[in-house]
């Protein structure tokens, strides 16, 4: 990153401080000369002053700066980030805007129903404290705004404007910025946090920097400003993806032997190797973490220049890791890399929703297109030439290549076996390529775990992560969001089964069985492409407002969701952008399914729906097999119409309204109340009532005459005759109606498994 284009950054990246500065003085002046008193006491160059000052048309055009000056750039950048022309569009000082206001939800425009909620004041933090939008508003006071300036003030007086203090910037942004909005403007949509902002602005004045730079075009006061709508429509930018292929093989299939000390260290480890793919085409273009729109699943968006040099960088470093891919794992991995051109004003407002999707379709179908044509006829030819491998096989992966010397182990599994203590108990790694006894990451690059110490006294050198850590300080980490909640010290899942915890008189009580859960998003990928083009035709189709909704998706899947799980007998084994797979004693993981989508309705304002499949099995079954089962759990709840839940098996399949208030918290507390009042003879009625349920025929009524007698007998030997006519009274009524009786059967069969003993 040259100097101008570091200035740049940090000029973009502050180029609203005055905002935060004048809500909390309440200044009845403009925020770019706020901005820039606020600045001058810590020393920035007059590059970063000059686009703190003037990145509003008003100012810009009555400043004497020079034609190459940088805040043109910005002031074009902040329009775009905007999604409006502020020349059309003039901020004034006036009654117009309220310096208290909330950040409303970026939900509220999403899909086809308005909706009105906030965020109440706070940092970005890890509790459940203020965490969900509401619906009425707890409004921004200036003692508020100034707590979050001291924080700014404190760090900045402690940092340097240079590429060491990049990364603390964005950090510090993320998490003082993040629920303060963006505009203040009573005739504005208030869903844009001031960070996002922030950081969608330099993504494009960096862009557009490099742009001009390879057009030797210098005079960016002529291109920039007095030739703005020009420029809005030449294709300066680049929308860029890539797609990780082979993360579920890679993590899942996996024989028994071994899998439970690797499974989470193998999820943490491809999460790894994606955020060094992605800082690694970053860094080949002297960019930052701000062109990062996207980053969870093996998944990633950047916005990129529309250069020759960027197009060269996006292939050879598609072509490195996949060399890498090949050498360390065969065809098991593969990156695709997919890129389109766009204009300005086919981000912002005013755009139509066919021009906004065609940008991310166009995009999704060259990366769809490299997955299905990976490799060139000649790498065929010298993969086909190795013939078929024999040999001693890696007990937990089966490969034959690259194993031990004497041992039934390849040096991968090894080493993730050694690494799953770190990725349990790490919250700083380091990605260099001097160190290579760490686990491969990336051409020539390895990973260890370092320490907050070693960071702070400059004995770390390479690309450095933080683990779920807020950090500021030179040469400070990219912090990752992981989602890495884990109820046991030990990866022995087979505790899980065990259920010690239960032990009462020597005596386990409930099945001794331990579950998986997977479950995603329904249908997501419409939702970037098209999610903000319904409401008032589509004016609310910009990247920032995408990159708003995908931030929002991927904290609640990669952060939050550890908050969720607080308490709960489970381990999140991987968590992306928008799925999760876990494991855990059966109910505590059952119990975990109706709450975390409770979580996701209301994080998303029931906007968004999920599928959840979730398996039931012995401590012993092979991780590979309880991935692929689960995962087929998974697919016949979408196959219900989606927002469905199947539980064991795909009999047990239903909307998830249908699940949670019929079964889980309507049918299963009927039959609790009953059945904890009987004794053990009382008790075995229940295996009499499941087998009547299964033999239920709507022709042949023999079994509804038997429901009559088992009935007759059980209330014979029932302690309370009142609960017993309650339970009575609804069995028959459940046995009447094929659906209802349907749900009856799993209430009955989960409470079968609550009570069982010591099985």
């Amino acid at each position: 990153m040259d100097n101008k284009l570091l200035d740049l950054f940090y000029g973009s990246i502050l180029h609203d401080v005055g905002k935060m500065v004048q809500r909390s003085t309440q200044q009845r002046i403009k925020h770019s000369k706020i901005g820039a008193d606020f600045m001058r006491k810590f020393e920035p160059d007059k590059a970063v002053l000059d686009q703190v000052s003037y990145h509003h048309y008003q100012e810009l055009s009555q400043s004497n700066v020079e034609d190459d000056n940088l805040a043109y750039i910005t002031y074009l950048a902040d329009n775009i980030a905007s999604g409006v022309d502020r020349r059309e569009h003039n901020e004034q000082v006036n009654q117009q805007w309220d310096a208290k206001t909330n950040l409303e939800d970026v939900f509220n425009k999403f899909g086809t129903a308005p909706t009105k909620r906030f965020f109440q004041p706070k940092e970005l933090d890890l509790s459940m404290d203020k965490l969900f939008p509401v619906e009425s508003k707890k409004e921004f006071s200036s003692a508020d705004y100034g707590g979050i300036v001291r924080r700014l003030e404190e760090s900045l007086k402690v940092m340097a404007f240079t590429k060491e203090y990049v990364q603390s910037t964005l950090n510090l942004l993320e998490a003082t910025a993040s629920f303060i909005p963006s505009s203040t403007n009573l005739k504005e949509v208030v869903d844009i946090s001031l960070y996002d902002h922030l950081k969608m602005t330099t993504a494009f004045a960096s862009c557009i920097y490099l742009y001009l730079e390879e057009q030797q075009e210098t005079n960016y006061k002529q291109t920039l400003f007095k030739q703005a709508k020009e420029f809005y429509q030449e294709d300066a930018f680049l929308l860029v993806s890539f797609d990780l292929s082979g993360i579920q093989d890679f993590i899942y299939t996996i024989a028994s032997k071994g899998a439970h000390k690797q499974l989470r260290s193998r999820s943490f480890y491809l999460e790894m190797i994606s955020e060094y793919l992605a800082d690694t085409l970053l860094s080949e273009m002297s960019l930052s973490r701000a062109n990062l729109i996207y980053s969870g699943g093996g998944h990633a968006y950047f916005i990129l220049p529309n250069t020759t040099e960027a197009k060269e960088k996006i292939e050879s470093v598609e072509a490195a890791f996949n060399a890498f891919f090949l050498e360390k794992y065969s065809t098991a991995l593969y990156v695709s890399f997919g890129y389109t051109t766009f204009h300005a004003s086919q981000v912002m407002k005013g755009n139509t929703n066919e021009v906004y999707r065609k940008i991310f379709k166009e995009v999704s179908e060259e990366v769809s297109s490299k997955k299905i044509s990976r490799y060139s006829a000649e790498t065929i030819q010298q993969l086909n030439g190795g013939g078929k491998k024999a040999g001693r096989e890696c007990v937990i992966c089966h490969t034959v290549d690259h194993l031990k010397a004497d041992e039934d182990k390849c040096y991968l599994c090894d080493q993730l076996e050694s690494f799953s203590r770190n990725v349990q108990l790490g919250e700083y790694f380091v990605v260099n390529t001097k160190k290579q006894d760490g686990l491969p990451v990336g051409p020539h690059a390895y990973l260890h775990r370092t320490t907050e110490h070693e960071i702070k006294n400059r004995q770390v050198d390479g690309y450095v992560y933080a683990k779920n850590q807020f950090n500021t300080g030179e040469n400070q980490a990219t912090h990752l969001w992981i989602a890495d909640y884990n109820a046991i010290e030990s990866n022995q899942f087979s505790d899980y089964a065990n259920r010690e915890w239960t032990k009462v008189n020597g005596e386990i009580e409930g099945i001794k069985r331990l579950a998986v859960l997977r479950c995603d998003v329904d249908d997501l990928g419409y939702a970037f492409m098209a999610g903000f083009s319904h409401q008032d035709n589509g004016i609310y189709n910009t990247f920032t407002r995408t990159a708003a909704f995908s931030r929002s998706m991927s904290m609640f899947f990669k952060l939050y969701i550890n908050l969720f799980a607080e308490e709960l007998k489970l381990t999140i084994v991987y968590a992306g952008g928008d799925d999760v797979f876990l494991l855990g004693a059966w109910d505590d993981v059952l119990d975990f399914a109706v709450e975390f989508r409770e979580h996701f309705k209301k994080w998303t304002h029931d906007k968004l729906t999920l599928s959840t499949g979730i398996g039931l099995f012995h401590d012993k079954t092979p991780i590979n097999i309880m991935a692929r089962i689960t995962g087929d759990l998974e697919e016949a709840a979408k196959s219900n119409g989606k927002d469905s839940i199947t539980l064991f098996s795909e009999i047990h399949t239903f909307k998830y309204d249908t699940f949670v208030e019929d079964v889980y918290y309507g049918k299963l507390p009927i039959i609790r109340d009953f059945f904890n009042q009987q004794d053990e003879r009382g008790k075995a009625f229940i295996y009499k009532l499941i087998e009547l349920i299964r033999d239920r025929d709507e022709k042949d009524r023999i079994a509804f005459a038997r429901l009559a007698y088992y009935l007759a007998r059980l209330e014979s030997t029932a302690k309370d005759k009142q609960l017993f006519a309650t339970f009575r009274d609804n069995m028959k009524d459940w046995f009447d109606d094929a659906e209802q009786i349907r749900q009856a059967e799993l209430a009955l069969t989960l409470y079968v498994y609550e009570t069982r003993k010591d099985g």
